[in-house]
């Protein structure tokens, strides 16, 4: 199964919780992330501050969300997914 991911909270003003990516993402995926399951992740900026927290799913190496959204949407530069950082 291909990788989908899902922003559960926008750490910064809120307004891209709940943006799933990437654009392939179906809408089974789409029902397994809104039913909370998956793999927890974090994206955070070059300081370290916490932008994003989400869920991710399927085969992914785990950079995919800061690749997809968290780099070009926000300047993140870090992700931790289970805890640890990547």
């Amino acid at each position: 199964m291909k990788y989908a991911w899902k922003i559960t909270k926008d750490h910064l003003d809120g307004e891209d919780t709940n943006t799933t990516g990437p654009c392939s993402i179906t809408p089974e995926q789409e029902s397994e992330l809104n039913l909370g399951n998956g793999v927890p992740f974090e994206m955070y900026d070059d300081d370290r501050e916490l932008y994003y927290s989400g869920l991710i799913i399927g085969n992914f190496n785990g950079f995919e969300p800061l690749d997809d959204f968290g780099m070009p949407n926000a300047g993140c530069t870090g992700i931790k997914v289970s805890g640890k950082y990547l």
